[in-house]
């Protein structure tokens, strides 16, 4: 039987630049995607706009 939710297998979330140029992924929050999602979208939007990636996403990197 396979998870209901989206999660990763370290548990974190994967938030950030992809491998793949103008690609970034925001997911894998598991129950707390409504909860989390627009601190999630605010810091993801400025990462696309600035090119900077906000300290507090250091543990989410999706390429950790």
């Amino acid at each position: 039987m396979g998870r209901s939710r989206p999660c990763t297998r370290d548990g974190l979330p994967l938030i950030g630049a992809t491998r793949s140029p103008h690609v970034f992924v925001g997911g894998g929050h598991g129950m707390w995607g409504i909860t989390l999602g627009p601190a999630t979208g605010r810091l993801l939007a400025e990462t696309v706009a600035t090119g900077r990636r906000p300290a507090e996403l250091a543990p989410f990197d999706p390429l950790r």
